[in-house]
Parts: C-alpha cells; structure tokens; sequence
C-alpha cells in the first residue's frame, strides 16, 4: 500500500504497512510536478470562473453543484448496504482475529469540526500545503482511592494541522474573491485578468509536461505492483469482500454514470469515457483526483465543450467533495468488518452507517489511504473493534485506485449536469471570458494617443478613488 502523510499522521500501522527500497524516480518527479501546479490553478481557474458570470449565475451553479455531490455520496451507501446484507461477505472469512493493533485518534464528532474549520482557512498561505486537524494529547495521572493506587488517563483536544493542501478551503475563499471581482465591475476588471491570464500560463505548462504522462503513469503503476506481497494469499481470505466492493463500484461508475449521462445529454456515454481516457489513467496511476484537474479542464473544455466558468468551479468543488467511490467502500467495509466479529447488522446499524459515511466523505482528504482511516474512524463509533479492520490493509492499494476512478467518473458527471442544468441561466450570446479578452487585445494593440475613451474615463475613476 502505498504511504500517505495523513496515514502516518493518524495511525500506527506496526508491521502491516509494507514498503519497498526500490527508487522509481520518473514516476517520482513526474507526481512532483503535477502536484507544484495544481494550487495555483485551482486558485486562479475558481476566480476567474466565478468572476465572470453574474450572481445569478454563480448561486445557481454552486446549488445544482452542491446538492448533486450530497446525493452521489449518499446513494453508494445505500446500494453498498443491500450488496452487504444479501451477499453476506464477512461471513467464512479465515483468519478473522487480528494479530495487529490498529489505534486511531479521531473522533467522529471533531471530524465534522475540522471540516467547518477547513470552510474557512486561518492562514491562506498555509492552506496550500496543511488543512487544520484535531490533534489529541494524552497524559496518565495517578490517583490514590482508599489505599488502591491507580491511572487515569486524561485526553486533551487541540487544533493542530495535517500535512495536505486545504483544496476545500481553497476553492471558497477564490470563489468570494471571483464574486467579489465580479461586483467590482471596471474596478476588479484588472484583477480578474491577472488571474485568467495566470490560468492560461499555468495549463501552457501543464501540456509540455503532459508529455511525460506515459512514462510518469507506467512508472508508478510499476511501483504499485512490486510493492504488493502474497496477493493470491490475501484475495483468497477476501475474495468475497473484494467481489463485493468491486461489484457496487462497478454499478456506480460503469452503469448509473453512462445511464444517467445518456439521459441527461442524449449523447454516447463510451464517446465521452474515450475523450477522458487520459486524465482517467492519471487517476488510476496516482490515486487521487485532485492531480488530474489540470487534464479535465482541456478535456472537458475542448473535447466535450463545456462552458468554462461552469468547468473551473465545479471541478476543483467536485475534487474536494465528490466521493461517490470512496463512500462505496466505507460502507461495505464497516457493514463487512460488522459481519467478521459476529455483530449483527439490522436496520439501525445500517442507517447510521449510512448517515455517518454520507457526511464523513465531505471531510476525506484527496490523499491516499484517508478512505480507510474513514473506515476505521466510524467502527469506533459504532462501537465495533477497529483491529478487524487491519485485514482490510492487505487490498488496499488496488481497491484505493479503483474507488478513485469511480470518483472521478462521477465528479466529471456532475461537471456535464451542472452545465446542462444552468446553462440557460449563463450568458448565451458569446463567452464573457473571450469578450474581455478582445477588449484588452484591442486596449493593447492601440497607438499611443488612441487610447478609448471608455478606459480613459476608467483609468481616471480609479485614480480619483
């Protein structure tokens, strides 16, 4: 499995966790580079996208965008339920008392307050590389009770940080600023081209080093496999379980997502899969979502003609919130972790796990491994042991990749609904992006002394102001 920051920030994994001492240094350098862009774009594409479609325009998609993301992470957990309650996975599984001992310090209560606390960044320099995160210290104090010496331990809470960029943080502070640049009118009108022209520059250099993407995604599939021990050994015990997740991953990303695309857009479903093919295999190759936005953007800008204020916000939002595939795998897992130590799961199991992962999804970070971490988290609410869960390590790596393409299937899915459903509301006669563009070609090809009349009055606005 492969190692995340977040992982080593929340759990002691003892000898479960395998590494390998080989260097695949092109796949290295190629995930380093992405990674340098996708702050600054993210930043820049959310401003510029927000500031140039009217208030109107902006609360509409932001709505359609929202309520789509809470629906597609709450359906998984239903048909993830049915799956485990009429396949019956954690029932004959060998091996089902753990020699590992997993802890985890999260509660699921400062889950959600660390998601509020990440709404709003303290610092937006340290948002790009830390989001906050409760951090829990622990001290043993001894009492004397009637002659009988004892340790109770104490817990304190405070806000620390976790090593990974705050993208939810991120794309609300840039969308008040794209509002706010909007509202200004001739007055943010400089600032909203610093930013677009900032887009554009960023995505020249993400397509010279696209061209490194085969070399970069074969190196780090490569990774991924050699790092794997006694696969035929682990898909014996969790064959099943495994059958299971991969089947409710299947049916979310292989037949609700074409379905509801041809409905939604009367086109072919396998036409739009094929112009995101590459994007995709980045997705599988690194796992995470929020590296392919950089490809998104042409893909679904140029190959499928998206409106691109509605691409540059919904995108980043979906990257940071979309976890259709993920909340798939929580579910399965903890109603599979449920049925492997002989507790029974009725109704009211069922609904609180679906009601916990729903909203649980909303704060998983976009690094590797943070879905499990979800897994282990909501077992030690629900009161279920979480050293269970150790078995779960052994298929991680490869369902991790998979849950991650099912993400990302939905997320551009909710990219092409919010587009259909608002474009009615957005400028329909030309593109408000390519209009201002010509409006400063024009401002900068004038001789001197032919200056419009219309920017001179502007510029003499602004300095009376």
């Amino acid at each position: 499995m492969k190692s995340s920051p977040y992982l080593d920030t929340n759990l002691n994994l003892g000898h479960v966790r395998r590494t390998t001492k080989k260097k695949w240094m092109a796949g290295e350098l190629y995930l380093r580079m992405l990674k340098s862009m996708i702050v600054p774009l993210i930043v820049s594409s959310v401003i510029t996208g927000t500031a140039s479609m009217d208030p109107k325009s902006n609360g509409k998609v932001s709505a359609v965008c929202f309520l789509y993301i809470i629906f597609t992470n709450m359906m998984p957990t239903i048909i993830g339920s049915v799956l485990v309650i009429a396949i019956k996975p954690g029932e004959g599984v060998a091996d089902s008392k753990s020699q590992y001992n997993l802890t985890t310090n999260l509660e699921t209560q400062d889950i959600f307050a660390d998601l509020l606390r990440n709404l709003v960044p303290v610092n937006l320099v340290s948002a790009t590389f830390e989001q906050a995160q409760t951090k829990y210290s622990y001290e043993k104090v001894a009492s004397n009770k009637s002659g009988n010496v004892s340790q109770t331990t104490i817990v304190s809470k405070s806000v620390g940080s976790a090593p990974s960029s705050n993208i939810l943080g991120l794309v609300i502070v840039s969308a008040v600023f794209g509002l706010a640049t909007s509202h200004m009118q001739d007055v943010g009108y400089p600032f909203k081209q610093f930013f677009s022209s900032a887009t554009e520059i960023i995505l020249r250099i993400l397509r010279w080093l696209i061209w490194s993407t085969p070399v970069g995604v074969l190196s780090l599939i490569a990774k991924t496999m050699a790092g794997s021990q006694n696969l035929e050994d682990d898909m014996r015990k969790l064959g099943v379980y495994f059958g299971t997740v991969m089947t409710g991953l299947l049916i979310c990303g292989f037949i609700i997502q074409p379905i509801t695309y041809f409905i939604v857009c009367r086109k072919n479903p396998f036409v739009f899969w094929f112009s995101i093919l590459q994007p995709t295999m980045i997705v599988f190759a690194t796992s995470s979502t929020a590296i392919a936005i950089p490809e998104s953007y042409e893909c679904l800008e140029e190959k499928n003609s998206l409106d691109r204020r509605v691409t540059r916000f919904v995108v980043p939002l979906s990257a940071a919130l979309g976890r259709c595939g993920s909340s798939m795998y929580i579910t399965v897992s903890c109603l599979f972790v449920a049925q492997l130590v002989d507790i029974e799961v009725d109704f009211s199991k069922v609904v609180v796990v679906c009601i916990l992962t729903t909203f649980s999804t909303l704060a998983v970070p976009s690094v590797t491994g943070a879905s499990l971490i979800t897994v282990i988290i909501l077992l030690t609410a629900l009161n279920i042991p979480a050293e269970a869960a150790s078995l779960l390590f052994a298929l991680e790596w490869f369902l991790d990749r998979f849950r991650s393409v099912v993400n990302y299937y939905i997320q551009t899915l909710g990219v092409v609904i919010t587009f259909e459903k608002c474009k009615s509301s957005l400028t329909s006669c030309e593109d408000k992006l390519d209009v201002d563009q010509e409006q400063t070609d024009a401002i900068v090809s004038v001789p001197d002394g032919d200056i419009p009349k219309n920017f001179e009055r502007t510029t003499q606005e602004q300095s009376h102001l």
